[in-house]
This record gives structure tokens, sequence and C-alpha cells, in this order.
């Protein structure tokens, strides 16, 4: 068993439940720090088990570094309940300082995005997490999208000490289940990265945390999907993914490239601006939109905390 301190035992505790992956306000085409720390308030109190602040979702490509640390001392700021987690891209040295102001702020975890560059194979991508791993301020989640690392590298991974989760957002769910049933799939926490569209299927393996966009705007959704994983209960589980389902589609259709605007157009229905999206991210089309606004009609108004979503639909 790899021996691991309180702050990382906690870390992989949180993140078998729902991650909050936290959008970026903006007013005047500045992030807009009030509102990130209102809405990282109301979302980490929401009974969501972890927030990722500079998540994809948060645009985090298209922010400057003083952007970044202006978005963090944000989140920070709010002191939500919810694990919280700083995510981070580049060179290992910028990586690195980043992290130790993170740590100064008092973020719980740190979250690698795989690097950006084109080149480098499994040794190479790992060299790079385990060198940042082992200099890290804080326990660390790796975001892995593409299959660059190979079976034995993910085992090294999980391995490390420091390294207390795995966003797993790759297409091969198999490679995924050929490590659950070693010692690598429980020395760290394994999380289901593709959002509630991927719920169902991470559950045959085992897992019941996964990142939510949605549970920016309606955490209580995200957390009867949630629940009804915990309960293994199949008839609850199809219930509240008919009703993410359209909107994760929207999400999903172009490459992704309305991720985040449905995420704030859904935010604009609810009486809250946040801005538009940078590129390469899109706005949403007409035609999205309109998809969108009939899809979240069909949503109950609330889902309290052990109600079904059927519950909640009777009642609201």
């Amino acid at each position: 068993m790899i021996a691991r301190d309180p702050l990382a035992s906690n870390a992989q505790d949180r993140l078998t439940g729902v991650t909050a992956v936290l959008v970026t306000p903006y007013r005047d085409a500045r992030v807009d720090e009030q509102l990130t720390e209102t809405l990282t308030r109301e979302i980490g109190s929401s009974g969501v088990h972890a927030i990722a602040a500079l998540g994809n979702t948060a645009e985090v490509f298209q922010l400057t570094r003083d952007e970044q640390r202006a978005y963090l001392r944000a989140v920070a700021r709010a002191d939500a309940p919810a694990l919280r987690i700083a995510g981070f891209a580049g060179a290992a040295s910028s990586v690195l300082d980043e992290i130790d102001y993170a740590a100064s702020l008092g973020y719980d975890a740190a979250m690698l995005h795989e690097p950006a560059d084109p080149f480098g194979d499994s040794e190479g991508v790992l060299t790079y997490y385990l060198s940042i791993a082992a200099r890290s301020a804080l326990p660390v989640v790796l975001y892995l999208r593409s299959p660059r690392l190979d079976v034995e590298s993910l085992r090294r991974v999980a391995a490390d000490p420091t390294i207390v989760g795995v966003k797993f957002a790759r297409s091969d769910a198999d490679t995924l289940a050929q490590l659950l049933g070693t010692e690598a799939g429980t020395a760290c926490t394994w999380v289901n990265g593709g959002a509630e569209s991927k719920a169902t299927e991470f559950l045959a393996l085992g897992l019941t945390g996964f990142t939510s966009g949605i549970a920016n705007v309606r955490p209580d959704l995200a957390l009867a999907v949630h629940a009804a994983l915990l309960a293994r209960d199949p008839v609850a589980l199809e219930l509240a993914l008919q009703l993410v389902a359209p909107v994760e589609r929207i999400r999903a259709a172009g490459n992704g490239k309305f991720n985040v605007a449905v995420l704030k157009e859904l935010f604009r229905l609810q009486g809250t601006d946040v801005g538009d999206v940078r590129p390469p991210h899109s706005p949403l089309s007409e035609e999205a939109a309109a998809e969108l606004h009939r899809a979240v009609a069909q949503w109950p108004a609330a889902v309290r905390a052990g109600d079904s979503v059927a519950e909640a639909a009777a009642v609201g």
C-alpha cells in the first residue's frame, strides 16, 4: 500500500464525488474577480465534493498569467468547503512556480493539463509529469485526454505518492479497465473525465467520481447523478442522465466548440451574465441556443439533497 499524507488522502476521497470545473466570468473583456468569487462560493457550498479552477471549462489556455493568478485569488477568497484544485499547463519550471503560488493561497491540489507540445512519446510525457510531482508543493491530479501514456506509464503515475488522482478523459476505457484490477487501480483515484455523459460507462468499471460543467449552474443535477451512481440505481441514474444528456451533446458537438458557451448561456438563463467566450471557443449558434433552451425547459426547478430527479419533478 502506498503511504500518502492526510492532505493527499483527503483529496483522493473527495475525487470519488462530483468535481465542478468552474467557468471564467468576464466583464468588459476582463476576468470578473468579484463574480468569480461569488459563483465559487455558491457552487462550492452546494454539496459538490471538489471545485477545479483553471480547467478547460475556464478557458485556461486563453488566460494570461496575470489573469490566471487573479482568477486563482478570487476562487481562493470564496473559501468554499469543497476540495480546491488549481489547474496548470506549460513549462515544468513555470508550472512549479504556479503550484507554489496556489499553495500559498490555500489550494488543496494541483491539476496538470497535458503538455501542449505535439512531440514526445510515453516516456517523455511520463518524465514531465513525474518531474513536476517530485517537486510539487501540492498533491497532483493528472488530466489525461490523449493516449500518449501507455499502460506501464499509467501504472507508474498511479504509484507516485504525490499523484493522488487521474482525470481520465481518454477514449480507451479498455486501457483503464486493465489497470483497475491491479494495484494501480487503488493506488490513486481514477476519475471519469467525460462528465455525466460517461457516468454509466465508468460505473461499469466501479467508478463514481466525475467532473462536471453543468455543476456550475445546476450542481443539484450533478449531485443527483452521483447519488444514483452511489446507490447503483439504474432507474434513478437514467432519469437524471435524460435531463443532462441533451445539454452535454450540444457541448460536445464540433470538437467541443460550444463546451463553455453552453454553460455561459445557462448562467444567462438564470439571470447572471458571465460574458462571452474567447476563441477558439465559439459562441452559441442560433440553432444550438434554441436546442439548449428546449432541453433545459424540461429540468425540474430544484433537486434537494436526498431526493431523486423523479421526486423533484413531481414536486416542481
